[in-house]
């Protein structure tokens, strides 16, 4: 007899994962398989359980009063078979591989057979993937599958990038009245005036036979009454599109009349555009009036505060609103979509020096400093980069692990990543060609400097071995510029080159700092 004794709890941690593979494995014989989809002249055996539990349309289906309830063989039609395959396969695995080849397919395939998570995760991966060279795509696609989160943010891409976008073949694909769309959208920003106008000239340029009939309502769009007489004057003179054309040659006619007088209408006056012009801010630290630049000749502010630009065209400090909390220090500070956010730091006074986990973000367009979500974690002495439009927070935290959260200004939310996978304490973070990367070393061991990369589209990230990596740099801090990393610490006189594409420390690329 087996004597009396307490329960014994027992669990078997890979049987979840066995029942899967083992079910994924039963799909291959129809009598173990309750319902066979046909898609594209192919057959697809699996459960209806399973996919009920993945997909909205299927648990619809067969929980309803529905004739596929019940019946052997279920017809999709105008469903990729090739893209329910990799569905199905999901189904069953929980594994998917997503590339630029077939994620359309599966954003597509998943909104029509209601698969939430590979719905977002296609969305994440076509945000993650956006660039001057297809932002427009990625925004029309998102706009006809209900992804508003993919089209808000194409949306905000064009808008602070649209003289690179011009330039694309993209572009040059665009309907008329896409175009337009895109034109009246007051809220573009553009370095040069002319930009809009000489987009709208290679956009017709690119077909005129069909597309020279539009050139007057487009150039309509393009703020003309804004831009300088000499310029307009030219239009007139050399530009044969606009000579071609007598309803063009009127219109900015009237426009360098306009502009001269300043009295006038037009038919549907547009809104100018944001003109922008790069400029450095600073936010916190010593007093501006302090700063040697008086010195050098640099005009400063009147009543300079804690926030400020300087506009190196007019050599001119500009005061800003306060930053709110402006006792504090070792936060961490980054620009995104031309709004300034900073993160985290210790509030520096005597009652209160622990690390915090407020977020802040300046509008320019507002004026104001407006609290957004807090990080998850408190941070002091933090780094920040901007990557694909959102922005990832890097260490400060008080545990040996470089932890790193994200925030998607999109969603107004933060939320965890994968650790780095070696832990730094003096380190600098830099994006760069869809990856971000993580330089640094242990401050207390004096070690060499580490080079890892995170890749946002798989969540991963990787030790970088390269040879000719620096030896070991004070506060080193780094930044990118044209697909390289340029990377300096305090107790250095000399600029580390890093290119991610050939993977390498360019020694050749190694040079003094200037003496200031």
């Amino acid at each position: 007899m087996v004597r009396n004794m307490d329960d014994f709890d027992f669990c078997l941690p890979s049987h979840a994962q066995a029942v899967l593979e083992g079910l994924q494995q039963l799909r291959t014989n129809p009598k173990l398989a309750d319902v066979t989809l046909v898609a594209g002249g192919r057959e697809f055996p699996c459960h209806r359980g399973i996919l009920a539990l993945c997909s909205h349309y299927f648990y619809a289906m067969f929980s309803g009063d529905f004739a596929e309830s019940i019946a052997a063989r279920v017809e999709l039609k105008e469903v990729d078979p090739t893209a329910l395959e990799m569905l199905l396969d999901f189904a069953y695995t929980g594994k998917v591989t997503i590339n630029q080849g077939n994620v359309e397919g599966l954003m597509r395939t998943s909104s029509q057979l209601h698969f939430p998570a590979i719905q977002k995760v296609c969305s994440r991966y076509l945000r993650q993937q956006m660039d001057a060279t297809n932002c427009l795509g990625i925004c029309e696609f998102g706009e006809s599958h209900g992804c508003p989160e993919v089209s808000s943010k194409a949306w905000s891409f064009l808008q602070e990038n649209f003289e690179a976008v011009s330039l694309q073949e993209e572009f040059l694909q665009l309907s008329k009245e896409r175009l337009a769309v895109y034109l009246s959208n007051d809220q573009l920003q553009v370095q040069e005036e002319r930009s809009l106008v000489e987009a709208v000239l290679r956009w017709v340029r690119h077909d005129p036979g069909s597309r020279a009939q539009f050139l007057p309502e487009l150039l309509e769009l393009t703020r003309l009454v804004s831009l300088p007489d000499q310029y307009l004057q030219n239009l007139l003179a050399t530009e044969p599109l606009v000579r071609d054309s007598d309803a063009s040659k009127a219109l900015v006619a009237r426009s360098r009349t306009m502009g001269q007088s300043g009295t006038g209408a037009l038919k549907n006056p547009p809104t100018p555009p944001q003109k922008l012009e790069e400029v450095l801010v600073v936010v916190g630290g010593r007093v501006l009036e302090d700063s040697e630049d008086e010195e050098r000749g640099l005009e400063m502010p009147a009543a300079t505060r804690n926030f400020a630009f300087y506009n190196p065209k007019s050599r001119r400090w500009m005061a800003l609103p306060d930053f709110p909390d402006y006792n504090k220090w070792g936060f961490s500070l980054v620009a995104l979509n031309n709004d300034v956010y900073v993160t985290g730091g210790s509030r520096g006074s005597q009652n209160d020096t622990w690390s915090t986990t407020q977020a802040w973000c300046f509008c320019p367009r507002d004026g104001v400093w407006k609290p957004i979500a807090s990080m998850l974690r408190a941070r002091t002495n933090h780094t920040s980069a901007v990557l694909n439009g959102e922005i990832y927070v890097i260490g400060g935290t008080t545990v040996d692990v470089v932890e790193v959260e994200r925030y998607d200004p999109y969603n107004k939310s933060w939320c965890a990543i994968s650790p780095a996978l070696k832990y730094v304490s003096n380190f600098a973070a830099a994006s760069c060609l869809g990856k971000l990367y993580l330089v640094g070393s242990c401050a207390v061991k004096y070690n060499a400097l580490t080079l890892q990369c995170y890749n946002p589209v798989q969540d991963l990230w990787s030790v970088i071995t390269s040879p000719f990596i620096p030896k070991y740099l004070s506060a080193p801090r780094c930044a990118t510029l044209h697909g390289l990393i340029y990377l300096i610490g305090d107790n250095t006189k000399k600029v580390h080159v890093y290119n991610p594409e050939a993977n390498i420390w360019q020694k050749n690329c190694l040079f003094p700092l200037p003496k200031l």
